[in-house]
């Protein structure tokens, strides 16, 4: 059976002055999805937004674990660049002690120039950043003293301390949507997540090349397919409520998120970018047997590992539909998954 993960909704629009309410439904749908037989749930990480983004996935990580038992906990992504990776291994070692080993730490280079504004850190230094942070985390968690000498950190008898609750310290994935990214991902991680942005060609030409990889440095990969999913009873109902998840994906072609392809060629705007588009091997959308029919395609196209969804964003589905979202898939689409 395909493990299933959770991404919820992280943002309070208008500048996060009712996230307290925010935090409780994240961690009523988090032990909805426990109770539904989901494997995970994931929190997202941006700075500096107006529609008040939740900035410490890390911390809500460790706070949804204490109050689940089962479900595996963790970050999609934590911007790693962002931070020290002394308090990053710190932080991930009691998160994975307080929840014994359910840990999973996913990141990312970054890719929107306010979050490093706001630590000052230049944009351009974000991929060896990243990739010296990777290598003092895995140090860190080994526990012995250490030293490091890097570019941009640089370390003498450093000792991080607790350990992880697992020895060898929780799995590290990385997103990333560039060949450059997915070499990154293939050499430095245990993971590779795939955007929920591109469609399945694209998606599976990814994983072809990031498989390859893996390959060369004689090491399994592993894939955690990331979808943004519009659940409902048919697929006229997922349509007339997929308005917050496209405002979502236009954003993401104004930003030129999107690799060019067949579905996208003669969208010129992002007002041109449908649902009738966006549905076309990209969402996952419709009745629960719908999603179950397209998510069977993405396994035989791309065989995924893992799964992670997104049910809910800023503009909706309200808590209760996402609730009753989050309950339908698991009795009705996990198990034949």
């Amino acid at each position: 059976m395909l493990p299933v993960g959770y991404l919820p909704c992280t943002q309070d629009p208008p500048a996060g002055k009712n996230m307290a309410r925010v935090i409780d439904e994240m961690v009523a749908e988090a032990q909805a999805a426990e109770a539904s037989g989901w494997d995970g749930c994931f929190i997202t990480e941006h700075h500096q937004q107006e529609d008040g983004y939740l900035p410490n996935p890390l911390l809500m990580a460790g706070l949804i674990g204490m109050k689940t038992q089962r479900i595996k906990v963790g970050t999609c992504v934590l911007l790693l660049p962002l931070y020290h990776p002394v308090r990053v291994a710190e932080d991930c070692a009691v998160v994975d002690q307080a929840t014994k080993g359910r840990l999973i730490l996913s990141v990312g280079v970054g890719y929107q120039q306010h979050d490093f504004d706001a630590f000052e850190v230049p944009i351009e230094s974000r991929a060896r950043r990243t990739e010296e942070a990777l290598e003092v985390l895995r140090r860190s968690w080994k526990g012995d003293r250490f030293s490091f000498d890097g570019t941009h950190f640089k370390l003498k008898d450093t000792l991080v301390t607790p350990p992880p609750f697992r020895s060898s310290g929780p799995p590290v994935w990385m997103a990333s949507w560039t060949p450059p990214g997915l070499r990154r991902a293939a050499r430095l991680a245990d993971g590779w997540i795939a955007d929920p942005v591109q469609s399945l060609p694209v998606i599976k030409g990814f994983a072809e090349r990031y498989r390859a990889e893996r390959v060369k440095l004689s090491r399994k990969p592993f894939i955690c397919l990331m979808r943004d999913a519009v659940i409902a009873d048919s697929m006229a109902a997922a349509e007339a409520e997929s308005g917050p998840t496209m405002v979502t994906h236009r954003f993401y072609y104004k930003y030129g998120a999107y690799v060019p392809d067949d579905y996208v060629k003669d969208v010129k705007r992002p007002e041109d970018f449908t649902f009738k588009i966006a549905a076309k091997d990209r969402l996952i959308v419709g009745s629960p047997e719908d999603c179950l029919d397209q998510l069977r395609m993405w396994k035989e196209a791309v065989s995924p590992d893992y799964l992670i969804l997104r049910i809910r964003q800023p503009g909706g589905p309200p808590h209760d539909k996402a609730l009753n979202a989050i309950r339908a898939f698991g009795e009705s689409v996990i198990p034949s998954l």
